[in-house]
């Protein structure tokens, strides 16, 4: 068989919209690069052996997914790491999240979780927070593997309160947490996020648009005055009432992207940029 486009080959897995099985992948590879079923397979084959992609089994079917046994950059400032590669330091002025694969959300296959990944980048590294709100605790709603409160503590946020009703999803966010070091600024709470309780300088909930529109005046109540709400789960043609919705708990956003048929956004007080 002729040289193959890896870039091609793995950039139709990324822009698919639903998990691909391997026959439907194989399919895909064929029609993109215009080669016979059969140098596609091979082409499925080189990339399994190069742990560019592997097969896991999702509710009964075998899916074709990007390999996280292997560092992957999420952004110019994230990579997400498995816990056995050592002496991997992440990017340049950035950071590693140390990841064991588990059965939780939040593995950074799925894109509301690499946009909220980007809306830290952008949150961290262009809007720069001050320091009242790096001081304040975070929080992080649903959150499955515990890497957005991972990465948002090691981007500079003093500690973390990670919510999650999944005893599955708080045993593994646990676990990443103790890979990462950091036991002792993030804590794992195993109920919804409550009306009373500390104010918090920055928010993160992947998370369903009914769930953000149900839990924004607790988000308006527990946010401090200059303080950041990261949401993604929301599908674009939600967007707009969503956004609605929170401009009356004086929630503005000041950033969004879209990715899959998904949004990510950024929002805070109004005028603060």
């Amino acid at each position: 068989m002729r040289a193959f486009d890896r870039d091609t080959a793995l950039a139709i897995l990324d822009n698919a919209e639903t998990r691909l099985t391997a026959r439907a992948y194989v399919h895909d590879i064929a029609a993109a690069m215009q080669i016979p079923v059969s140098d596609a397979k091979t082409v499925l084959k080189h990339l399994v052996n190069n742990r560019d992609v592997t097969y896991q089994e999702i509710y009964g079917t075998t899916c074709v997914i990007q390999n996280f046994q292997k560092p992957v950059h999420i952004t110019d400032h994230f990579a997400l790491i498995p816990p056995d590669i050592p002496g991997f330091s992440g990017p340049a002025d950035g950071h590693a999240v140390r990841l064991d694969p588990g059965i939780s959300f939040g593995s950074g296959h799925h894109p509301t979780t690499r946009l909220c990944l980007t809306a830290m980048e952008h949150l961290f590294y262009r809007i720069r927070p001050e320091q009242p709100v790096l001081q304040a605790p975070g929080a992080d709603i649903g959150t499955g593997s515990g890497v957005l409160a991972i990465a948002a503590c090691l981007a500079g946020v003093s500690t973390c309160l990670a919510y999650d009703i999944d005893p599955n999803a708080v045993s593994e966010a646990r676990r990443n947490i103790d890979l990462n070091a950091l036991s002792n600024r993030i804590s794992v709470l195993d109920h919804p996020l409550e009306a009373a309780g500390p104010m918090l300088g920055i928010i993160s909930a992947n998370l369903r648009t009914p769930t953000l529109e149900t839990l924004a005046p607790i988000f308006r109540q527990r946010l401090i005055s200059g303080g950041f709400l990261i949401c993604s789960g929301i599908r674009p043609w939600e967007a707009g009432d969503l956004k609605t919705c929170l401009r009356r708990y004086r929630l503005e956003q000041v950033w969004e992207k879209t990715e899959k048929n998904w949004v990510g956004m950024i929002l805070t007080d109004h005028g603060n940029t």
